[in-house]
């Protein structure tokens, strides 16, 4: 839809980046038995992607946490909160193998499950270059909701905060801010730390709502399989998803985000009968 710019692909970066980490922090301490000792029982595409799905689910809440200690919701501040853990572990590793670098690298090899995950990733791209055509497919946004949220996701990126202004009436307020205070800020927020690091507004909001929309289809995915315990199933429910007409569109309104983290909240629950500590996930 738009030529891609350094910005742009900085910016791309840092989300994965943010929900990644954040993700992996979660995690860590339920996969780190397995890496340390035994193979992980889950495929790695499996547990990786499923990290920035769990991170967007961290991101929502950490935002909330901050903005309440009046902490500066600002890209800097997550992108070191994201990063800690990774970088820990990564320390401990190396230190482990006495800070030697790797003599042989893993082999990339085709498996049935990774042509599985292949098919979910291109049902995930179809969808990602219909939603973002749809939405540059003209400059200005439609309708109340896409205004009223890049009038909050403005505010937090200047101000860093996600609490209603002092105004002289709370009307006046929710006229200025109908989504930040008390409406749950978080889709605001993640849009407005974006929009710290990408000087486009109107880019930001339409490409990452239909990025998130469409990652969902590759959560639902992973957690199709993890519920079913059969590809083939996951993968034809998959499929339905992105095609019913019922689902989500290029619209941008904070269903995208929630309808989203739905999926890896219920990815959580199936893993809780093979390990408690997926409780702390799903209740994160």
């Amino acid at each position: 839809p738009k030529k891609a710019t350094a910005p742009t692909i900085i910016n791309i970066l840092l989300f994965f980046i943010y929900l990644w980490g954040l993700g992996f922090s979660v995690t860590y301490f339920i996969y780190s038995k397995n890496r340390d000792h035994e193979k992980p029982k889950n495929d790695f595409w499996e547990r990786e992607i499923m990290n920035i799905s769990i991170g967007l689910g961290v991101f929502a809440i950490l935002s909330i946490i901050l903005n309440f200690f009046r902490v500066p919701l600002d890209w800097k501040i997550f992108l070191l909160l994201s990063l800690m853990i990774p970088l820990w572990a990564g320390f401990r590793f190396c230190k482990k193998n006495g800070f030697k670098l790797p003599t042989k690298f893993p082999k990339l090899v085709l498996t049935k499950n990774n042509l599985f995950v292949l098919a979910a990733a291109f049902i995930f791209a179809v969808s990602l270059y219909i939603y973002a055509s749809g939405a540059f497919a003209y400059p200005y946004l439609e309708d109340e909701d896409p205004w009223g949220h890049s009038i909050g996701v403005k505010y937090v990126a200047l101000n860093k905060d996600a609490y209603n202004p002092i105004t002289a009436t709370v009307q006046e307020a929710e006229s200025i801010l109908s989504y930040i205070d008390p409406y749950p800020p978080a889709y605001d927020v993640l849009m407005g730390v974006l929009h710290q690091t990408s000087p486009d507004l109107n880019w930001t909001i339409k490409f990452f709502n239909a990025l998130i929309i469409s990652l969902g289809l590759l959560f639902f995915y992973f957690f199709a399989n993890s519920f079913t315990e059969n590809k083939t199933k996951a993968l034809a429910a998959t499929f339905f998803l992105a095609v019913i007409p019922s689902y989500l569109s290029h619209f941008i309104w904070a269903h995208s985000m929630t309808i989203t983290l739905l999926f890896h909240a219920l990815y959580a629950f199936t893993k809780i009968f093979e390990e408690k500590k997926w409780a702390i996930v799903l209740a994160v």
